[in-house]
């Protein structure tokens, strides 16, 4: 289960419980094991919060904030070169 290392204490058919299996069948990601400590996420870069993963979040956002802000900046950059032609 999602933030956790045990099961969820259901009763399971294969791998997953009959709840589990529904909600995966309907587009749920399945929960990846932490890189450190393996407790099961649904993030993409795979870090808990004790082992890091809000540090990660946090330059991720100002990464992406970034891009955006040097794409306008080209942008404009662009438009009064061409105004001084």
């Amino acid at each position: 289960m999602r933030g956790q290392k045990e099961s969820c204490g259901k009763r399971c058919y294969g791998v997953y419980c009959r709840q589990h299996n529904y909600q995966l069948k309907k587009g749920m990601k399945k929960p990846e094991p932490c890189r450190g400590c393996g407790v099961g996420l649904l993030c993409d870069y795979r870090l808990c919060k004790p082992c890091g993963g809000n540090a990660l979040k946090r330059l991720i956002r100002k990464r992406e904030k970034a891009k955006k802000f040097f794409e306008h900046v080209r942008l404009e950059l662009k438009e009064t070169h061409q105004l001084k032609k």
